[in-house]
């Protein structure tokens, strides 16, 4: 299955809205685990996302 391309912002949006989820205390064991492993994918795009933009910052800034 091919992985769908998301924002940084939908990305972080998907975050808080499991952070939220999680915090009600309404999550159920499998649920949790489903919930805390597409965090982690989230996160994870994140900060590629992050750093993409870091070393494209690097390369076009003059250094001087």
């Amino acid at each position: 299955m091919a992985k769908q391309k998301i924002t940084y912002e939908e990305a972080m949006a998907q975050i808080e809205q499991i952070l939220a989820d999680l915090r009600s205390g309404e999550c159920g064991v499998d649920r949790l685990t489903a919930e805390v492993k597409r965090a982690t994918e989230l996160i994870e795009l994140c900060k590629a996302k992050l750093y993409d933009v870091e070393k494209s910052l690097e390369i076009h800034t003059p250094k001087g």
